[in-house]
């Protein structure tokens, strides 16, 4: 019985010694200071950024070639995703007795107070950082839409 355990023992364990001699070979051929396989990626990004670079779309020779397609974003780094104009745009939000806030909905723009209607909702509230309108009986909160200032633009205050 001792016996058998041990051949059973001895099969289990002797792919375990040839995976060991692997690694130590392995181990042995490393260079230590290089990494060649760094090396490689590295090399292979550039070959591929340099590909993309000289690459030229055309839709009619190639209408369905997608891997080159370059998504569109806002100011803010929000993607456009084509011209919808059903979507309610925050412009401004005015802070007074009465708050207002600039609301660009179908090619439009609308001033609008607390309590009006529009795009199918009621204006809940208004605050500095846009506004809660209530759609079918939940709220949906719509930021302010900002720009980032380029160098042309200044601060307010500053001149």
């Amino acid at each position: 019985m001792a016996l058998i355990s041990c051949l059973f023992a001895s099969l289990k364990l002797y792919p375990m010694r040839k995976k060991w001699q692997n690694a130590v070979v392995r181990a042995q051929n490393t260079n230590i200071g290089t990494d060649k396989e760094l090396e490689n990626v590295i090399g292979f990004l550039e070959d591929r950024l340099k590909y993309r670079l000289d690459y030229e779309f055309s839709l009619e020779k190639e209408p369905m070639r997608l891997t080159n397609v370059v998504y569109l974003t806002d100011a803010s780094g929000k993607r456009i995703s084509g011209k919808r104009t059903s979507k309610i745009k925050v412009t401004h939000v005015i802070n007074g007795k009465v708050k207002y806030a600039g609301i660009y909905f179908k090619g439009q723009n609308f001033n609008v107070v607390e309590g009006d209607s529009i795009a199918g909702g009621r204006v809940k509230n208004i605050g500095k950082f846009g506004i809660t309108v209530e759609k079918q009986g939940k709220d949906v909160f719509y930021d302010v839409e900002t720009i980032p200032l380029d160098d042309q633009q200044t601060k307010l205050g500053d001149k």
